[in-house]
């Protein structure tokens, strides 16, 4: 005997709307944090960390010793950093990420990596924004492939609220054979 579909009621209609919804809302929320490491790397806006004031020592020390670390000479080169959706990252670790990326074997990596490097280094191939209000901008294709590029990097940085937006912008991407974008 075949199964009959069960009556719409109330209660069925409110989850098909919740589900809906929340299907939406992960898919606008995905959009979003993907424009946020977009901007990130497009300004590539570096900035050195705060350093606390240097304490004298002096009263503290026998006469005429000294210590060299508290003179403010000769110390280490200060690490820049980058404010990203996942905090603070030093510059040095984002770009070794993205050259690591571009000289990957696996073609699609190293097509990621040529974009990221193409946004940081400011060239003419980048958009000013991935999204026009909620929705993705006009050139659609281009805007998902930055954003699984821009999340694919937020990754591999460790940053774990960028493991689902990654998930939900792949499958809102269309499948296509890896084009050269070089």
């Amino acid at each position: 005997m075949p199964r009959k579909k069960p009556p719409i009621t109330i209660n069925r209609g409110r989850d098909t709307i919740r589900r809906l919804t929340a299907q939406r809302t992960e898919t606008r929320d995905a959009r979003q944090y993907a424009e946020q490491w977009y901007q990130t790397l497009r300004t590539w806006d570096v900035h050195f960390p705060d350093v606390l004031p240097k304490i004298s020592y002096a009263a503290f020390r026998d006469q005429g010793a000294y210590d060299p670390l508290t003179m403010g000479e000769g110390g280490l080169p200060q690490k820049t950093y980058l404010r990203t959706p996942a905090g603070e990252i030093s510059e040095t670790e984002i770009g070794q990420l993205i050259t690591d990326m571009t000289t990957s074997t696996i073609p699609e990596t190293m097509q990621l990596g040529r974009m990221l490097d193409r946004l940081r280094r400011h060239e003419h191939a980048r958009m000013e924004s991935l999204l026009r209000g909620t929705s993705w901008s006009q050139n659609r294709e281009n805007a998902l492939r930055y954003a699984v590029a821009v999340l694919t990097l937020a990754v591999r940085l460790g940053d774990v609220h960028a493991e689902r937006p990654l998930r939900s912008v792949q499958a809102e991407r269309p499948a296509s054979p890896v084009v050269n974008l070089v």
